[in-house]
């Protein structure tokens, strides 16, 4: 079973994208959003308007896989009060929103996709779908034709471009490139105990602390730890990156002195004893001898991770800002 989505997003990966110094894009998707007749407004978004046929095409878009992994029945399903109808319903407009002000975003920053790059990638979708009855049929029956599909695959470039572009920006950014290499912790090796509850850790604790006869933390963790793929390695995560454990291990693990057993700490997965066995700086790692190429993975994927961040809250000031009318008597209308 062919889904659409997957298949839309699998031609552009084939495609490529660029950035374009002209304003050529806007023929790759027919009318834009400010070409929209004002007539059957369903969503205004700072004056752009979306009409009820648009919604109702993007709708069918983005439905079609989801009724076929969950079944028809999915739609009598509710969550909060709300039906998955009208889950579904509200995801579309905010999805209409988002595509809007992207849109916006880049134009001012004059940054557009091909018309041709669009062509081409319609070419190769049709070719994908040609032989699928099943789709084309959907396709037929919800009115989606290939002037929706290029508007549709133009959404999806601009996606991949507002992404692409704040994380251009923030790797050029000599001042972020400081706050995140200079004097900061890069990754951190730790062991940890995990338990289900905290009075678990008394015991553990007691033994770890006899002034005597301390136990190893290791054997420790092979013991108690319920983590079953650190347990066996006595406790032992490996080296991490910075931002990628939950915020209360983290915050321990890089506040520590190394060697020592930290206080209990709770995360979602329960109560943790951490034990820090490195740490280190960008500085660290090129004195280690780290092959460079090892270097520069661990730096482009710390700049990812605060690229995907920026290009949250970037995306969030602009809905923030962003004035939007629903029109719901006519969506009560569906």
């Amino acid at each position: 079973m062919k889904k659409i989505l997957i298949l839309i997003l699998g031609v552009l990966l084939l495609v490529g994208c660029s950035k374009n110094e002209s304003n050529n894009g806007n023929d790759a998707n027919g009318p834009s959003l400010v070409q929209e007749e004002a007539k059957n407004v369903l969503v205004d978004v700072n004056g752009k308007p979306v009409t009820i046929e648009t919604y109702q095409k993007y709708y069918a878009m983005q439905s079609y896989d989801f009724e076929k992994e969950y079944g028809e029945s999915v739609w009598n399903l509710e969550e909060n009060g709300k039906s998955m109808r009208e889950i579904r319903q509200e995801q579309t407009i905010e999805y209409l929103v988002k595509i809007s002000l992207i849109e916006d975003y880049l134009t001012q920053k004059n940054i557009n996709v091909d018309a041709s790059v669009i062509d081409t990638a319609l070419r190769k979708y049709q070719d994908s779908i040609k032989n699928d009855d099943e789709i084309n049929a959907y396709f037929k029956e919800n009115n989606i034709d290939d002037d929706f599909l290029k508007r549709f695959l133009k959404d999806q470039y601009y996606i991949s471009l507002f992404n692409q572009s704040i994380y251009e920006e923030v790797s050029q950014d000599d001042a972020v490139m400081h706050d995140l290499f200079d004097d900061q912790y890069i990754r951190y090796k730790t062991r940890h105990i995990l338990v289900e509850k905290k009075e678990d850790l008394d015991e553990i604790l007691a033994q770890l602390n006899d002034e005597e006869n301390p136990a190893d933390f290791s054997d420790m963790a092979r013991l108690y730890s319920i983590h079953s793929t650190s347990a066996v390695t006595g406790g032992d995560l490996g080296y991490r990156l910075v931002g990628s454990m939950p915020k209360a291990y983290e915050d321990v693990a890089l506040s520590i002195e190394p060697y020592t057993v930290s206080e209990p700490v709770e995360t979602e997965f329960g109560f943790h004893l951490i034990f820090v066995d490195d740490r280190q700086m960008l500085s660290d790692m090129i004195e280690s001898g780290m092959p460079e190429e090892e270097i520069e993975s661990y730096k482009a994927e710390i700049i990812k991770k605060y690229a995907t961040s920026e290009t949250t809250k970037v995306y969030n000031t602009l809905r923030s800002e962003a004035v939007v009318k629903i029109n719901e008597a006519l969506l009560n209308e569906e």
